[in-house]
């Protein structure tokens, strides 16, 4: 990846997204938006930002719509559809696993974690998406 990468943070908790931002910088990046919701997150990415979206990582478990709910809108648009898109999750039931598979999640990475963690889960989605 490249230190231009342009990242979107999905998460109802400030300091969650706080601990990714914190952790995305100490890799490199800085073009990090944030959102607190899916609505949020839907009309930034069809705002047309000057700057498209290169990477999701998304909460799961949120008020409203999911990120289960967000990774299936991205993965219907034409746009976005082929975005590396990372979930922050504590769920770990089977089914609900295997339904994110299907939506064509890109990876997943359990809360709480480790900044090691996170840099390996971000370089396997890149590699998953860039071939």
């Amino acid at each position: 990846m490249k230190p231009e990468t342009h990242f979107l943070i999905v998460d109802d908790y400030s300091n969650i997204r706080t601990l990714v931002r914190t952790q995305l910088n100490g890799f490199g990046f800085s073009n990090i938006v944030e959102h607190e919701n899916v609505d949020n997150a839907i009309s930034h990415l069809e705002s047309n930002p000057v700057r498209p979206v290169d990477f999701i990582i998304s909460d799961w478990n949120m008020p409203g719509k999911t990120g289960l709910d967000f990774l299936k809108w991205v993965r219907a648009s034409d746009k976005y559809k082929s975005l590396p898109f990372l979930i922050l999750t504590t769920e770990n039931e089977q089914a609900k696993i295997m339904s994110a598979i299907q939506a064509g999640v890109s990876n997943f990475l359990l809360k709480p974690w480790e900044t090691e963690e996170l840099g390996n889960k971000l370089q396997l989605c890149w590699k998953k998406h860039h071939k």
